[in-house]
């Protein structure tokens, strides 16, 4: 969820034992998405320590001039969004700017939190990881999945930080016209399958015609499921119902022949959540 961002974890008037909850809740989420991202390395997966596809391990994919490129890109975006969130927030007067770049915007612990949820109850069957940068900004994907057992890459998903009102009413709107219109999500740093010598072998570069789906949690939902790990079964049950919806409402369209081959595979697979 690279884009403009204001609210920042940090909230004017919170009780220090209320900071400190948040902070120890951050601490811990980092920690097993550090830790998750080592397993995910050792399965060839190449990843961050936030489980973040890393663009430097697709030199030989791609022309370092091209991934340098991408780098800068983003490198350049970052810097205009930071500031443009430190002069738009209310809290700006309240504490110096360099502390204020360091603060957490809510969609990166949105992110992270949507990581460790999908992690944690899929289960092993599936490789859950956040997209570059890159196609996180450019492509509008958050969330990439993959099922080992298939082999297949089945979705991906865009979180949205509201769940009502138009920005979330846009949000469903162009993600639906995305599936239908434009065949789905395309990734140019993507984790795929490929069949060699009669063995399924995890290959990186360009995934295209995957379905993408909205997750959708408010700010205070964030915030409570950050403070309260046991809130996450229910959140992931909440976003496996919602992903269900959506599958329904793509089958009014018709739907890119590779699109509808994926969609129909995580259909089936989800059915069991």
């Amino acid at each position: 969820m690279l884009e403009k961002e204001t609210q920042f974890l940090k909230q004017e008037g919170a009780k220090p034992e209320q900071k400190e909850d948040k902070k120890e809740g951050l601490a811990e989420l980092r920690d097993r998405i550090r830790k998750r991202s080592l397993e995910l390395r050792k399965e060839g997966v190449p990843v961050d320590e936030r489980a973040r596809i890393n663009v430097d391990e697709f030199h030989g994919i791609y022309s370092g001039q091209s991934i340098e490129s991408d780098k800068a890109w983003i490198k350049e975006l970052k810097g205009r969004w930071k500031e443009a969130a430190i002069a738009g927030s209310n809290l700006s007067w309240a504490f110096p700017k360099e502390e204020a770049l360091r603060e957490m915007p809510t969609g990166d612990i949105f992110e992270m939190l949507t990581t460790s949820i999908l992690d944690k109850n899929l289960g092993e069957d599936f490789i859950v990881t956040r997209t570059s940068e890159y196609d996180d900004a450019r492509n509008k994907v958050d969330h990439m999945i993959a099922h080992k057992p298939t082999k297949t890459i089945v979705c991906a998903f865009d979180e949205i930080g509201a769940v009502s009102g138009e920005r979330f009413k846009e949000k469903q709107n162009k993600i639906l016209e995305r599936n239908w219109k434009r065949g789905g999500a395309d990734l140019k740093y993507g984790i795929f399958f490929e069949g060699k010598e009669g063995k399924m072998k995890l290959k990186k570069g360009h995934v295209f015609q995957v379905p993408l789906f909205y997750l959708a949690m408010s700010k205070e939902d964030i915030k409570k499921t950050l403070d309260d790990p046991s809130q996450q079964e229910k959140v992931f049950h909440d976003f496996i119902g919602s992903v269900k919806e959506q599958i329904k409402k793509l089958r009014e369209y018709p739907l890119h022949p590779k699109l509808k081959e994926r969609l129909d595979s995580f259909e089936e697979i989800i059915e069991k959540f």
